[in-house]
């Protein structure tokens, strides 16, 4: 998150999202793949009759590259891609590229859903994908983090999120019109997600869900 003014010049406040992109993973894996077996080779020449320790040792040589790739990786390489606060206005940015635009000085909705997210080596058996969506007229800034239970429950408004279900179940065909509605808009969210999320560190959006509860009043819920 930065902070930046002064309104009318620059955003009042941004928040850098896709940390990790696309790129950054793929960089990732080729620094692994590749370190491994140079590693491997070089410690194999040096050590001819090394056996598992040499794959062992070329394969730790390997995790500690693809640490350090990563790492580096997220403060040299970033996105791109930011959610920016102009006075009244939250945009989705890519450079100067606009992809979502919603005027805040007019009614908002808010859709907010969780689920548990897939097995992957960065996330944990049974932590979940948390998501919002900002939608105005058809326009979706939608944004979204990866949370523990205890994390999940600490967010702000986490009362109000819905567990998303991706595939429909026998007891959908039973639902009132308000849950199939509901269930509908926040499928076409999730969809939006897919495509054009914005992926946030926890830390970020709990401060986002923060800001956006501490300064849009007239249509953000309430905390009880």
């Amino acid at each position: 998150m930065q902070k930046l003014g002064p309104p009318g010049e620059m955003p009042n406040l941004e928040f850098e999202v896709d940390r990790e992109h696309s790129g950054v993973r793929l960089l990732g894996c080729l620094t692994f793949f590749f370190g491994a077996i140079g590693s491997y080779l070089i410690i194999n020449t040096i050590f001819p009759n090394g056996g598992l320790i040499t794959l062992g040792a070329a394969l730790a040589i390997a995790v500690a590259l693809t640490y350090g790739a990563d790492y580096f990786s997220k403060i040299y390489w970033p996105s791109n891609r930011a959610i920016q606060f102009v006075d009244d206005v939250i945009l989705l940015v890519k450079g100067s590229q606009v992809q979502g635009e919603i005027d805040a000085g007019q009614t908002v909705n808010l859709l907010q859903w969780h689920f548990e997210a897939k097995r992957h080596p960065r996330v944990p058996k049974g932590w979940y994908v948390v998501a919002n969506a900002l939608e105005q007229d058809g326009e979706y800034i939608v944004s979204y983090s990866i949370a523990s239970p205890a994390d999940f429950d600490a967010l702000p408004l986490s009362r109000l999120s819905q567990k998303y279900q991706r595939k429909k179940n026998k007891k959908d065909d039973s639902r009132d019109l308000r849950e199939a509605g509901s269930h509908r808009r926040i499928a076409q969210a999730e969809f939006h997600r897919g495509e054009f999320g914005a992926e946030l560190s926890l830390e970020d959006y709990h401060a986002y869900l923060d800001y956006l509860a501490d300064t849009y009043t007239s249509w953000m819920p309430k905390e009880k």
